[in-house]
């Protein structure tokens, strides 16, 4: 080859780069154009390269895999990040069974992280998780919010959401959907609207809950709960694991207790860890709360109550609906069902 045709090669491959890399920004451009951070967003993503990467997962998200197929509500979700001078985008979705169990989006997209690039890098590198959605609203579930708890850098976490009617972004602080039990105002027991011998009588319950259960696997987060329902009967539960990782939370087991005796207002739980310790309320379990908080509000009765006991006579108390901020539960998707339910099965005895 002579010099000119190397030349004349050389020319052509650098112009056919500089195409090929023009097209790319243009695409890039054209791709970041399409979403708008909201005024109040702004100022939580002020970096223009995490600005593209929540507009790059936006996208992605758009085009997740879903099988919602009892909700037919799709959670479509992607993060994207910088890994070994390239930007990864990973995504997510949710897939249900033929009861109502599912694969959440927000556990699908951080497990995939992980599978792909490891826990370090979920945990280091997963700066948001991206929502793709006809309307945003509610935050993550009880369950997902755990996940997120133990596998992200969780103060530093952003949570998207990229509204598809109008393609608004709206930015929040993970950290907003969390409320540590230290927290929970601590009361005396004279301002806990229960009678001492009811107050007396939950928490003895719970504490004699919680000496039951299974531990196997379970060290330093075993926990016992005790409620008492407007009909004035007691449901008590303690914490279970086994081999399949499939853990039974305390308030879960009590509510479904109370449920299969038709009772479904609570007045209020307790919560008792191991003398001097205040227990830990898992957000799973919240959610479990939060859904039967939600049968009152229904029905027009309080909120449910919710009460630890650290065994010495000390309390902390709160409601379900100020420990799981912005949730949602049957009563918002589904109120004429839900209204129709307990008019026919509340009654029963």
């Amino acid at each position: 080859m002579n010099r000119l045709s190397m030349r004349l090669g050389g020319g052509i491959f650098l112009v056919a780069a500089m195409l090929v890399l023009a097209g790319w920004w243009t695409l890039r451009a054209e791709t970041s154009s399409k979403w708008k951070l909201n005024k109040e967003s702004e100022a939580l993503v002020t970096d223009a390269k995490l600005r593209d990467e929540i507009f790059d997962a936006l996208g992605a998200a758009e085009k997740a895999g879903t099988d919602p197929r009892l909700t037919h509500f799709n959670v479509r979700v992607a993060t994207a990040f910088e890994k070994e001078g390239k930007e990864r985008v990973v995504v997510g979705g949710n897939t249900e069974y033929e009861i109502p169990e599912g694969i959440h989006g927000e556990t699908s997209v951080l497990n995939h992280v992980t599978a792909l690039y490891g826990p370090e890098t979920t945990r280091r590198d997963v700066r948001f998780l991206a929502f793709f959605a006809t309307q945003c609203g509610a935050s993550s579930c009880g369950d997902c919010r755990d996940y997120q708890l133990a596998t992200t850098d969780y103060e530093r976490l952003l949570f998207v959401c990229g509204q598809s009617s109008d393609r608004t972004v709206k930015v929040t602080r993970f950290a907003d959907q969390i409320v540590c039990e230290r927290n929970f105002p601590e009361v005396e027991a004279g301002k806990i609207p229960l009678a001492p011998e009811e107050l007396r009588g939950l928490v003895k319950s719970a504490e004699e809950a919680r000496r039951g259960g299974v531990t196997l696997f379970t060290k330093g987060r075993h926990t016992g709960a005790a409620a008492l329902s407007f009909a004035g009967k007691t449901y008590r539960a303690a914490g279970a694991d086994d081999a399949a990782f499939h853990y039974r939370y305390p308030i879960g087991g009590l509510l479904q207790q109370a449920m299969t005796e038709r009772d479904y207002f609570l007045r209020a739980i307790v919560v008792s860890a191991e003398n001097g310790d205040w227990p830990v309320v898992n957000y799973r379990d919240r959610q479990y709360g939060y859904e039967a908080s939600s049968f009152n509000r229904a029905a027009g009765k309080a909120p449910i109550v919710l009460i630890l006991s650290n065994g010495r006579g000390q309390y902390r108390m709160t409601t379900f609906e100020s420990a799981l901020p912005n949730a949602f539960s049957t009563a918002d998707f589904m109120p004429e069902a839900l209204k129709n339910f307990l008019a026919s099965h509340a009654g029963e005895k």
